[in-house]
C-alpha cells in the first residue's frame, strides 16, 4: 500500500485489532451462509443460529505476510506473477497518486502532482461517480466497488465509501473479509476441469440451506428429493450441493491447486499494496473440507481480486493484471505509459466458456433474478450476464456483520467489463453489494447504447 496508508498507522491501530484472528479462518470459523435472504432484522441471526466466531470489520490494512511457497504441481496447474515493468528512469509515485484528487480533462480523470506531472488514470468518470454515489446514498458501514476490463486489465471504477469514517482508505484492495459463496466459483471450476462434470451434472441432495454437517454429505433416498443440475445449484448458490460435490469428486489438492490457479495465496501487482486473499483448503477434516468448498471458510478476498476473478472467466480463463494509471506526462514528455500485462492462465479456455455459461444462471433465475427486473432490465436489455452473489451473516460482541458479494461480466458472451461490489452491514441494514454492482452495469450500458446510436 501507499506510503500515506502506512503513514497512518497509528491512527488506524484500533481497526487493526479487530482483525486478529483472520488467519485461523479456515481452522476456527464456520460462516453462515444466507442464501441472499432479503435484508431486514431477520439477518441479525441469533445464538441458536450462530456456529463459532463471525467476521472481523474491514479496516485499512494490507496484509504484508509472504506469499505461501507453492508446490511444483500447483504452479503448473495456475500462473505465477511478476509485477509488469515500469519504464526505466522513472517510477510512479504511488504515495502521491490520489483518484479522489482528479478532474476530468476531455473525458478522462487527470490528477496533477505537486511536481507538475500530470497522471491520467484508466478510470472512467462516470462509472466511478455512479459507484461513489450509490453507496453515498445508502450510507453504507463499509463498501466498495471495482470494475475493469477483462481483456486489458484497465480499472474503470475503484470506488469506497464508509460512512462517517474517512480516514478509511483503500477498502477496494483489503483481504480481510470472507470470500462466502464467491469461492464458488473456483469449486465449480475445479468440477468442471479436474472431476468432468458439465453444467447439466446432476445431484440429489437435502438440508444445507443455511449451513452443512456431515450428514448432508449421506446418500439418504428419502431424503434427497432436491434435484439440480450444476448450472441450476450454481445460480441458487446451493450449499449442500457444492459441498457434496466436492466431497465425492475433488481432493483438497484438487481444489487448492484451482483456487491457486485464481492466484489466491498469492499478491495481485498493482499501484498500491493488495491484501493476499487467502484459500487454505483443510486436509484433515472432511466436513471442514466440504464447507470450505461451498464457501463457509477458509478464504478472503479483495473487492479488487473479486473483479479480477470474474473478469478471468469473462476472459477465456486469462487473468490480466488490473492496472488504474494510463499515462503520466510532465510539459509535453511521457514520463510513463501503462501496458495490458498477462498473469497467466486460471482455467483452459473452454473450461472457461462453461464455468461463463453456468454464471449467467445467477442472473437468469437465481439468486440476483429479482434485481435485474423491472427498470434494470429495461436498461439492460436483452444482455445476458455472468454473475455470482455471496452473503455471510454473523455477530461479533453483540454487533451484528453481514458481507454482501456481487461479482458480475457483461456481455456474458464477449465481456467488455468485469465489477466486483462490496457490503458489509451493520445492525441496520443499507443495500446488498448487488445493488452497488447493478447501478454501475446500468450506467455502462446506458453509455455504451448511447454510443452505439451515436455512431449510427
Amino acid at each position: 500500500m501507499s506510503g500515506v496508508v502506512y503513514g497512518r498507522r497509528i491512527r488506524w491501530g484500533v481497526w487493526i485489532g479487530l482483525c486478529c484472528g483472520v488467519a485461523a479462518l479456515a481452522a476456527e470459523r464456520t460462516w453462515f451462509d444466507d442464501q441472499e435472504a432479503a435484508p431486514g432484522p431477520s439477518l441479525a441471526l441469533g445464538p441458536a443460529q450462530r456456529d463459532e466466531t463471525p467476521p472481523p470489520e474491514p479496516v485499512v490494512r494490507v496484509l504484508r505476510s509472504a506469499p505461501r511457497n507453492l508446490t511444483g504441481a500447483q504452479r503448473a496447474a495456475g500462473p505465477t506473477m511478476a509485477p509488469p515493468p515500469q519504464p526505466a528512469g522513472y517510477a510512479l509515485p504511488a504515495a502521491q497518486i490520489d483518484a479522489g484528487l482528479a478532474q476530468v480533462v476531455d473525458g478522462r480523470l487527470v490528477q496533477t502532482l505537486a511536481d507538475g506531472s500530470e497522471v491520467t488514470f484508466t478510470l472512467d468518470p462516470a462509472l466511478q461517480r455512479s459507484a461513489v454515489d450509490v453507496m453515498e446514498r445508502f450510507q453504507v458501514d463499509y463498501g466498495a466497488v471495482v470494475a475493469l476490463r477483462p481483456a486489458t486489465g484497465e480499472v474503470l471504477a475503484l470506488a469506497e465509501h464508509a460512512q462517517g469514517r474517512p480516514e478509511l482508505r483503500h477498502l477496494t484492495l483489503q483481504a480481510e473479509g470472507p470470500a462466502a459463496s464467491i469461492f464458488k466459483i473456483v469449486t465449480a471450476a475445479a468440477l468442471l476441469q479436474r472431476a468432468g462434470l458439465n453444467a447439466d451434472s446432476e445431484i440429489c441432495t437435502h438440508g444445507g440451506h443455511r449451513r452443512v454437517d456431515l450428514e448432508n454429505l449421506h446418500d439418504n433416498p428419502r431424503l434427497d428429493t432436491r434435484c439440480e443440475t450444476l448450472a441450476k445449484a450454481f445460480g441458487a448458490s446451493s450449499n449442500v450441493a457444492f459441498a457434496r460435490w466436492a466431497d465425492r469428486l475433488l481432493t483438497p489438492a484438487d481444489l487448492q491447486a484451482t483456487a491457486d490457479a485464481f492466484l489466491f495465496n498469492q499478491r495481485l501487482p498493482f499501484l498500491w499494496g493488495v491484501g493476499v486473499s487467502n484459500a487454505r483448503i483443510p486436509t484433515g477434516s472432511r466436513i471442514a473440507f466440504a464447507r470450505s468448498a461451498a464457501g463457509f471458510t477458509g478464504s478472503t478476498l479483495s473487492p479488487l481480486h473479486a473483479a479480477v476473478i470474474a473478469a478471468a472467466v469473462g476472459n477465456g480463463g486469462v487473468m490480466m493484471a488490473p492496472r488504474v494509471i494510463d499515462h503520466v506526462t510532465r510539459e509535453g514528455e511521457q514520463l510513463y505509459a501503462s501496458e495490458a500485462q498477462t498473469l497467466g492462465r486460471a482455467l483452459p479456455p473452454e473450461v472457461a466458456r462453461e464455468l461463463a455459461g453456468i454464471m449467467t444462471t445467477t442472473v437468469d433465475g437465481g439468486t440476483a433474478t429479482k434485481f435485474f427486473a423491472g427498470k434494470s432490465r429495461a436498461t439492460l436489455g436483452e444482455m445476458r450476464i455472468g454473475a455470482k452473489t455471496g452473503h455471510l451473516t454473523a455477530q461479533e460482541t453483540g454487533l451484528a456483520r453481514h458481507f454482501s458479494w456481487f461479482v458480475a461480466f457483461a456481455p456474458a458472451e464477449a465481456p467488455e467489463i468485469a465489477v466486483a461490489g462490496l457490503v458489509v452491514n451493520g445492525e441496520e441494514w443499507r443495500t446488498k453489494g448487488v445493488v452497488l454492482a447493478r447501478s454501475v452495469l446500468e450506467t455502462w450500458a446506458e453509455r455504451r447504447d448511447a454510443a452505439a446510436t451515436a455512431q449510427r
